[in-house]
């Protein structure tokens, strides 16, 4: 048996006994320097994600089971994700699922799944090209991005692409709301967040204060018929 604390206790023990430090995990995650440290010592957020798991278990060596408490053990038992499109191959499953954020968290983003949604596995394979595995997504909540990317459009972004590379659509923590933008570098640390609304001004931010939790690959917008 081994509750959320229990976890965090064991997470601690292996990074101390490794050689390496909090602040190494986290950056290899493409986390904070300061993340993993505040979730083993303050428990924020609740649990890691299932891709920030896997990505610390593969750079401590150590098995995945031994991060996964008894409560996330039974939602798996209770509902069955299954990310992995080629795990259905030759069996009677021929969908994906994926993860639906809420975009406005009350406390941790990566602990309000408010859904998700089932593709079957060719028809997404014939317009998306990116790994289900590594996908979450989004509603758009507002105007910001209109016309382009109505209110309530779903945005499908990539988590294992969280830090800048170039120009283009991420999803983004912004005002403590995750938010599609167009960020463009305009200096080597500076950067422009902008809507497609003309109604909303471009954002300078700081490289320090640009969390990226993933550049987007596609959208299910919502144009009501």
């Amino acid at each position: 048996m081994a509750d959320t604390e229990i976890i965090r206790k064991r997470l601690e023990q292996h990074i101390l006994n490794s050689a390496h430090t909090f602040r190494e995990v986290s950056l290899h995650i493409g986390r904070k320097d300061s993340y993993i440290q505040q979730y083993v010592k303050y428990g924020f957020p609740k649990r890691l994600s299932e891709i920030d798991r896997k990505k610390v278990c593969r750079f401590l060596n150590i098995d995945e089971k031994e991060l996964i408490d008894d409560e996330l053990i039974n939602q798996f038992v209770r509902e069955p994700l299954i990310t992995n499109p080629k795990a259905c191959l030759g069996k009677s499953c021929d969908y994906v699922m994926i993860d639906i954020y809420s975009p406005r968290p009350k406390i941790d983003f990566f602990n309000t799944v408010v859904g998700r949604i089932s593709l079957n596995q060719k028809e997404f394979g014939s317009w998306c090209g990116a790994n289900p595995e590594n996908l979450r997504a989004i509603r758009i909540d507002g105007d910001y991005m209109e016309p382009t990317f109505p209110n309530g459009s779903l945005v499908l972004y990539d988590t294992t692409s969280t830090t800048f590379k170039t120009d283009g659509l991420y999803v983004i923590m912004h005002n403590g709301i995750a938010q599609l933008k167009r960020v463009q570098q305009v200096y080597t640390d500076m950067y422009i967040l902008m809507d497609d609304n003309p109604h909303y001004e471009n954002v300078e931010r700081e490289f320090l204060h640009l969390e990226i939790l993933g550049r987007a690959v596609t959208c299910l917008s919502a144009h009501p018929l």
